[in-house]
């Protein structure tokens, strides 16, 4: 696709693509400022990407974290919609998990950071579904943000603390999904999101996915049937509980709110703080 300039934007180079959408690095000619493009093209979208386009720009624009990308604008041009939001400036967890796992010191800073975006986005009653390394940006700074709500749930008026009953299609990314996303349960919610961060956890800490298989099937299985994969020995005791928990096939057994996976990943943060000044003393 050949663009040079939409509404007020200046594309500058293609960042990625995926299904009908693109998404360029541009230039705001208003604000003098880069910007991350993404742009659908309705010719070539399906009823369910331009619902999912629509969900994306509507639940992202709704909070306000500095863990969460934020939307600039939202328009759209001849046949074309796009969505504005801020340049992150580095490589998704994806990029940086292809290098070999992370020190669990790395890991528990991105899973903190994470979890304190899913506590923004649950508070206004919605869910991602769909956390995973490759929605997941590193900024060359160090500060961690969380992007792609295009299959969020928003729960509109319906009381927070009381799960969404309803039965839903698959959706989310293998092997990210939920035991209750992959039954079809009626109860998807919040608790869906910790599962979700759990696998992704536990991937940063070993280097591989806790659940896999040679066939989709032989993954969805595991999923609601096996074991997670061992962590390695050297994740401490209580890094590793947390991550053990999260993966707990009865959502009633995980953390039960991100603000308390958070606080958890907060004390095992705090206590490999302590333990690496205490080495570096005696060193």
């Amino acid at each position: 696709m050949n663009i040079l300039r939409i509404g007020r934007y200046r594309v500058l180079q293609r960042l990625g693509s995926g299904g009908s959408s693109d998404v360029y690095l541009a230039e705001d000619s208003m604000l003098q400022r880069k910007v991350a493009l993404k742009i659908l093209r309705r010719r070539d979208a399906d009823e369910r990407q331009l619902r999912c386009f629509e969900r994306e720009a509507r639940c992202a624009s709704m909070l306000n974290h500095p863990n969460i990308v934020t939307v600039f604008d939202v328009g759209h041009e001849d046949e074309l919609q796009y969505i504005a939001t801020e340049y992150v400036d580095g490589e998704t967890l994806r990029e940086r998990l292809d290098r070999g796992p992370m020190t669990a010191a790395e890991a528990v800073d991105v899973a903190f950071a994470v979890a304190s975006a899913l506590v923004a986005a649950h508070e206004a009653w919605i869910v991602h579904r769909d956390i995973k390394p490759e929605n997941v940006m590193l900024r060359r700074d160090g500060v961690v943000k969380v992007l792609d709500f295009g299959v969020a749930a928003l729960f509109g008026d319906c009381d927070r603390t009381d799960p969404l009953r309803r039965r839903t299609s698959l959706t989310g990314t293998l092997p990210y999904l939920s035991p209750e996303q992959v039954r079809g349960d009626d109860i998807i919610d919040t608790r869906s999101d910790i599962y979700s961060l759990g696998v992704v956890l536990h991937e940063m800490l070993s280097g591989k996915q806790p659940f896999a298989g040679r066939t989709v099937m032989d993954v969805l299985a595991a999923i609601v049937e096996a074991e997670p994969a061992p962590l390695p020995a050297i994740v401490p005791a209580s890094l590793r509980a947390i991550v053990d928990r999260a993966l707990h096939k009865n959502l009633y057994e995980r953390q039960q709110t991100a603000s308390e996976i958070q606080e958890l990943l907060g004390d095992v943060r705090l206590d490999l703080m302590l333990r690496d000044r205490a080495e570096r003393i005696a060193g």
